[in-house]
Formats: C-alpha cells, structure tokens, sequence
C-alpha cells in the first residue's frame, strides 16, 4: 500500500484499511497514548475540582462564581462539537486540524501564568475576568476538538483495544498526576495566592503541550467516504434527526442527560470540605493526589472491563458511585470521610471518560463518528453548563440539597440506560472489525 499521503480515499477499500490500521497499530497507539498520558498530568496542576474552585475561592466568596468554573468547563467541552463536525466529516485527514487546535487550546493557560501574579496583587478582581475568559477560550478550543479526536482515534485503533489505551494512559497519567499533586500542594503551601498558581498553570502549560507533540505523526490513511456538503444551517437542524432515528443511540444521550445534574455535586467538594470541616489549601491538594491515585487504579482496571465486557457496564459501574459519593458527602462525620467521596468521584470519572466517550463511537456509522459524537456531547451541554451554576444558587441555602439532587439524578440516569439500552457491541451488526480482525491482517502482513 502506498505512504499516507499517496493513497487516495478512491484507492482504499475496508480490507486495506483494516490491514493498514493493524499494521500501524503500535506506532499509532503510543502516540495517542501519550496523549493520554499527558493530559490527566497536565490537568492535575489546574483541577477544576479542586485548584481552580480553590483559585476563585482566593479572589471571591461567591458560590456562584465557584460553580460557574465547572459550568463553563463542561459548556466549551460540549457545545461546540456540533458547530464543527460537519466541516470535519468532509476532511480526509484529522490529524493537522487536531494539533492547531490543541496548540490554541493551551495558549490561555500560558496567558494565565504570564499575567496570575501582577493582577492577583494588584487588581484580584480584573484577574478573575481574565481567569474566566481564559478557561472559556480553553474549554471551547477543546470542544472544537473533541469530534476529531475522536474521529482520528476510532479510524486508528480497533474498538477493543480503546478502553485499554484510554484505561493504562490514565493510570499512568494518574501516577504522574500524583508528583503534581504533591507538587502543587507544596507550592499553595509555600508561595500560596497567586503565585503558586502561576506556577500551577505554566506547568499545565508544559505537560498538556508536550503531549499533543505526537498527533503529527500518526499515520492516518484518509476517509474513504466523505459526505456531500451540507450548509450549516440544514446540518445544525437535521442532526438532532439522529436521536429518533437511531433510538438506542437516543436513548443513551437522554439517560446522560438525565444523569448530567450528579455533576451539582463534584462542583462543590472542595468548597464544602473548606466551609464544613476547616480544610486547608494543603488539604485540597490531598485531595488532588487521592483523585489521582483512585485514578491511575481505576483507569486501567475499568479500560480492561470496556475491551472485555463493553462500555455499557463500565458507565454503569461510574453512574452507581456517583448516586454514593454525594450520599457519603452529606453523611460524613468528619474530614476523612472526603478523601472517600474523591476516590468515588475518581471512578464516576474514569468511567464516564472511557465508557461515555466510547459508546457513541459503536453506536455511529463509520462516517457519521464526528456527527454522532457531537450529538452526544452537545446535546447534553446545556444541561452540563446549568447544573453547576444551579447549584451555585441551591449551595446558597446549603450544600446538602445540592448532594442529595445530584444523588437521585444519578439514580435516574442509572436506571434508564440500563432498562432500555442495550449494549451496541452487542448487536448483530457490528459496524467496526474486532481486534481479532486487526491481529489477523496483521500476522497477513508479517
């Protein structure tokens, strides 16, 4: 087969692709699993569970200002999707669009670090717009993101070999996550507000953009069926189409969109554990490195459940522990009871990531993987971005409302997805080949 680059989308049919695939397999699955490595890493330095609910909290006593980080968060990682998957559909190639995209997701955060210590001291409240524009350009860009990434990572690896690689990337990550945990609680400790959180954002910086280094060399073999143009218009209305047409498919997204207000609770750990029990900033950054031990276990164990078992029971085992920790969160007699509620917040994470993400990959026809991804996540955005700032309002009168709302949505969303979905792997027609099918074509090649 002729280099990537050469082939053209006419020249290539599934059987090639299926060889290709596994031929490059390894080389393509280290490159992403560094990717997978260095984000939870990255992310352990600006924790929007933990650091950055601590970093308004420095400026502000505001709840409202503190659930609007998660808000925002899940907003620009969810609402955008849909804007881009149809440019992205018609694109042969991924890969140059996901890392231009990358790098201008991580600028706001050297921005960040760049500005944090001159406006903490001089004008904290100019500094809280800018942190908030910053994590809006950075949450958006990534959203913009997240269809191609997607879309590249179910072209290059088989379905069951994704939850390993997304489930060992987090493990590792985690393990790393752990050092910059440590890391960023001895810097809150000695340097505290804002230089320590400079400090935390430029190493986010650094760890984040080192890992998008490898999206330029995947090898990438281009779509071979690319869909006609659609003006946006008419693709922003039809695509909805998606949720009836495909009732399962639909199905799954209303019981994620059912389950989106168990994210009120998570919002609110640190600055409940701040009001309630007295923790420390050193505390919060215990409570970064417990989330990212629980992490670099659960990661892995849950990856192996998705390859062997499906993703269905691996986002059932998440949903069941996030109806537990804000239960726990409420009841718990002392501050050690916290660290539980963030090793379950830990798992309700890594199996919304690697089960949440996973699933629309299976349910989407092969051309239709942007389409359906941006479907799953925009579609439930809205519900996403409310939740915290909800929240923000109800933690006004107390933060037991906000737990027990997240912990009988969790509830809900359990139940629906497991009475009336089914697992797509499961069905008679399977739209991807199986990793036997990889190991096959690549002992042909051999």
């Amino acid at each position: 087969m002729a280099a990537e680059g050469v082939v053209t989308a006419g020249t290539v049919t599934e059987r090639s692709r299926e060889e290709y695939v596994a031929r490059n397999l390894r080389h393509n699955y280290i490159l992403l699993l560094i990717d997978a490595v260095s984000f939870p890493f990255g992310i352990s330095f600006v924790s929007a569970l933990t650091i950055l609910p601590l970093f308004v909290r420095e400026i502000t006593d505001s709840s409202l200002a503190v659930g609007l980080v998660p808000a925002i968060t899940n907003l620009g990682m969810l609402l955008p999707p849909l804007f881009i998957a149809n440019r992205l559909e018609r694109q042969p190639l991924q890969k140059w669009y996901l890392f231009w995209m990358a790098v201008i997701e991580r600028i706001p955060l050297l921005l960040l670090a760049a500005l944090t210590p001159w406006l903490g001291r001089t004008s904290p409240w100019v500094l809280l717009w800018v942190f908030f524009a910053c994590i809006t350009v950075h949450n958006f860009a990534m959203g913009l993101n997240m269809p191609a990434y997607f879309n590249l990572y179910s072209k290059v690896i088989p379905p069951r070999r994704r939850g390993s690689m997304w489930g060992f990337g987090g493990a590792i990550g985690g393990l790393l996550a752990l050092g910059g945990a440590q890391l960023s609680g001895i810097l809150l400790s000695r340097y505290g507000f804002p230089d320590a959180f400079a400090l935390c954002f430029l190493f986010a910086f650094i760890a984040l953009t080192l890992g998008i280094a490898g999206f330029r060399y995947v090898r990438e073999l281009p779509a071979s069926e690319v869909p006609p143009y659609t003006p946006t218009v008419r693709y922003l209305r039809s695509a909805p189409a998606i949720l009836r047409s495909d009732t399962q498919f639909g199905l799954f997204v209303l019981s994620q969109a059912v389950h989106s207000f168990a994210y009120m609770a998570p919002a609110f750990y640190t600055v409940y554990a701040l009001d309630r029990f007295n923790a420390t900033p050193r505390t919060v950054a215990l409570f970064t490195t417990v989330l990212m031990a629980a992490s670099a276990i659960a990661n892995p164990v849950l990856g192996l459940v998705a390859d062997r078992y499906g993703n269905k029971l691996v986002l059932q085992i998440g949903m069941l522990l996030s109806v537990a920790g804000p239960l726990l969160a409420v009841l718990a007699p002392s501050l050690e009871w916290m660290y539980l509620v963030f090793v379950f917040n830990s798992i309700v994470m890594a199996g919304s990531s690697i089960g949440g993400f996973n699933l629309p990959l299976e349910f989407a026809p092969r051309p239709q993987v942007p389409t359906y991804t941006a479907v799953a996540m925009t579609g439930i955005a809205p519900i996403r971005a409310l939740v915290p700032v909800i929240g923000g309002v109800i933690a006004g009168w107390g933060y037991a409302p906000v737990f027990w709302i997240s912990a009988v949505a969790s509830a809900l969303g359990l139940a629906l997805l497991t009475a009336r979905v089914r697992d797509p792997r499961h069905n008679e027609r399977e739209r991807d080949f199986t990793t036997e099918d990889a190991e096959h074509a690549e002992i042909q090649q051999v």
